[in-house]
């Protein structure tokens, strides 16, 4: 039996346009039994992404937790010692993915943004 199944879906309606996409059922196996669960206060200053002590990162499910309509948050990967964005989340908005090993991840956001970062090994 897998040790992690998820899934994802996407339903766009807007005036004529009408698309839905999903995947379920999805299954990962875990190398490590481990799971790191952070809630970061963000800033326009980058914040290091912890994956210490982690033998193999896995899963990543990120989450800003804020409400005011402006705290968005990005994260990004580091490359010639500057953050390099690859995704934004708007106020409340999540996403999954899977982290590369050997990365070194970083966050930033509008002032007192508050971003929830859970990573499974493996």
């Amino acid at each position: 039996m897998a040790d992690i199944i998820y899934g994802v879906n996407v339903n766009v309606s807007k005036d004529l346009l009408l698309h839905s996409a999903s995947a379920s059922g999805i299954t990962a196996d875990m190398s490590v039994a481990g799971l790191r669960s952070n809630t970061y206060v963000l800033s326009s200053t980058p914040t290091s992404i912890s994956t210490a002590a982690m033998t193999a990162v896995g899963l990543s499910f990120m989450r800003n937790l804020s409400s005011s309509d402006s705290a968005t948050c990005s994260i990004g990967v580091v490359s010639g010692g500057s953050m390099v964005p690859f995704a934004t989340l708007r106020p409340g908005e999540a996403a999954m993915l899977r982290l590369a090993a050997g990365a070194s991840y970083q966050a930033t956001g509008s002032q007192d943004c508050r971003m929830r970062v859970d990573i499974i090994e493996g």
